[in-house]
């Protein structure tokens, strides 16, 4: 049996059922703790059918309404990134697996996730996406309106120079040592850090910070993350030649986190868009289309563009998506 949990709400419902659908597609024995905060019904019975219809998952519904509400979440809008904090309490089994709702598993997870985890909190691969902001001297909100250069904000109020930074791991997809997180206390201690501390990454630098000298460093292929053009460009060399291989197409990683959304962003050069829409297709979601798919449409100094259904119909510029 593999443990996996999701959390997210009804704006976030038809991606993490393509999620669970992808899941379910190469793993056939597997129990999910799907979180939710301001979830519908209707998505809930749509989410439950379409895992009983596979036969191949357990469900267990978790409502998160009002857990983390007071605290702050920085760039994000919803609580629903401090969710995975609570897993070790909800969750009574020695590990879990959680992915961000906005992910695609490609294969067969069993060696994955019965991977040496001793004396290891939890195992993740590296931020690149928060090693690019702070390439390009990126700055980030603090609370209470306030603005810190994210290099300065790891330096003073973390305590991290560059090296401790290669520690740091992106909280998208976390494999959990739950039993050894229980043992040595560390949801309450994360919970004392989140009221000691205001984090600029809540959810990733309480996990990050409390967790830090006993976190596994994965692959990327393991949390391939599909990055903006922007956020690609402020990698150093070393870097991209890593990821360029996953970028390219030329190997699948196991799990790929779209930090660029498919449903967003023009799908005609984003990776594994392709596969991405192929599953989707094969959830109850498979006629919805968001607001950005149906029509975007741009007329400014940084750039010109009009895309409908996803597709570009013009673009003019320095625009980037």
């Amino acid at each position: 049996m593999i443990n996996i949990a999701l959390g997210f709400d009804s704006n976030f419902a038809p991606y993490a059922a393509a999620a669970i659908k992808s899941i379910l597609h190469h793993n056939k024995d597997v129990k999910f703790y799907l979180m939710y905060e301001n979830l519908k019904k209707s998505d809930m019975a749509k989410i439950t059918d379409m895992i009983e219809s596979l036969r191949g998952g357990q469900i267990c519904w978790i409502d998160m309404t009002g857990k983390f509400s007071n605290l702050f979440t920085g760039l994000w809008k919803s609580c629903a990134v401090y969710f995975p904090l609570a897993l070790p309490s909800i969750c009574q089994d020695e590990r879990i697996l959680f992915l961000d709702a906005d992910t695609m598993v490609t294969g067969d997870l069993t060696q994955f996730y019965n991977q040496n985890l001793d004396g290891y909190y939890l195992a993740g691969v590296h931020d690149y996406g928060l090693i690019s902001d702070i390439n390009a001297g990126n700055t980030v909100p603090l609370g209470d309106n306030n603005t810190i250069i994210i290099k300065d904000y790891f330096e003073t109020a973390i305590g991290w120079n560059t090296v401790e930074m290669k520690k740091y791991i992106n909280s998208g997809m976390l494999l959990m040592n739950l039993k050894l997180m229980r043992d040595d206390k560390i949801e309450e201690k994360i919970y004392k850090s989140l009221k000691e501390r205001t984090f600029a990454f809540p959810d990733q630098d309480c996990i990050n910070y409390v967790c830090h000298d006993r976190i596994k460093i994965l692959e990327p292929k393991y949390n391939f993350m599909v990055l903006h053009d922007n956020t690609w460009d402020n990698l150093a060399d070393d870097v991209k030649k890593e990821l360029s291989v996953y970028k390219e197409e030329k190997e699948t990683p196991l799990i790929i986190h779209f930090l660029k959304k498919p449903w967003r962003a023009p799908q005609e050069n984003l990776p594994f868009a392709k596969l991405y829409n192929e599953i989707r297709k094969q959830t109850p979601y498979k006629n919805h289309r968001s607001r950005q798919e149906i029509f975007q449409f741009r007329w400014g100094r940084k750039g010109k563009y009009l895309r409908v259904l996803n597709k570009t119909v013009f673009e003019f510029g320095g625009c980037r998506s």
